[in-house]
C-alpha cells in the first residue's frame, strides 16, 4: 500500500511539472521563447550554420496595421551575440527604434534553434510606411544582422 502511495504521489508531481510548463508567458504581449518550428517553419528553416541571422517571421512585403501584434521568428549564429533588438525603420535610411527594451533572444546562439518574439506596433512608437524595414541585430556586433521589408498602414 505504502508503495502505491509513494508511486502515486510521483506520478501526479509529474503530471503537475509537466503541465506547469506549458509556458508562463503566453499572456505577454511581447513575449519571447526558443521554439521547435511552428507550421510556418520547418526545422531546415531553423537552422543556420554561417555566421548571421535568417528572418523567417514576418514574410518580406507582409501588410501590418498600427496596433497589431507582428511575430518575429528567426535564427541566429554567432558565439558573442548578447541577445539581439528587433528594430522598426520607416524606411531603410531610418536610425529606428527598438520594438523590445531588453534584448531577446539567446546570448549565443548556434544556428540550432528559432526564436520567436510577438511585438506590438504601437503608435507612439511606429509610422505608417510603405517602405517599412524590420531589422534582428545582434547588440554586440550591429553587423551580425538581417532586415525584412514590411508595409504598415494606419
Amino acid at each position: 500500500m505504502k508503495k502505491m502511495a509513494l508511486s502515486s504521489l510521483f506520478a501526479a508531481g509529474l503530471l503537475v511539472a509537466c503541465g506547469s510548463s506549458s509556458s508562463s508567458s503566453d499572456d505577454d504581449a511581447s513575449s519571447s521563447s526558443q521554439e521547435t518550428p511552428s507550421s510556418s517553419s520547418s526545422l531546415a528553416d531553423c537552422t543556420l550554420k554561417e555566421e548571421g541571422v535568417k528572418i523567417l517571421l514576418p514574410e518580406s512585403n507582409s501588410e501590418w496595421k498600427i496596433g497589431d501584434s507582428i511575430t518575429v521568428q528567426f535564427v541566429a549564429n554567432y558565439v558573442n551575440a548578447g541577445g539581439f533588438r528587433v528594430i522598426y525603420k520607416v524606411d531603410e535610411n531610418d536610425k529606428g527604434t527598438d520594438l523590445f527594451s531588453g534584448s531577446v533572444g539567446e546570448e549565443a546562439p548556434d544556428g540550432t534553434s528559432c526564436t520567436t518574439v510577438s511585438a506590438f506596433l504601437d503608435a507612439d512608437v511606429v509610422q505608417p510606411s510603405d517602405n517599412a524595414v524590420l531589422r534582428v541585430q545582434s547588440y554586440n556586433a550591429p553587423k551580425i544582422r538581417n532586415d525584412v521589408q514590411i508595409v504598415v498602414k494606419e
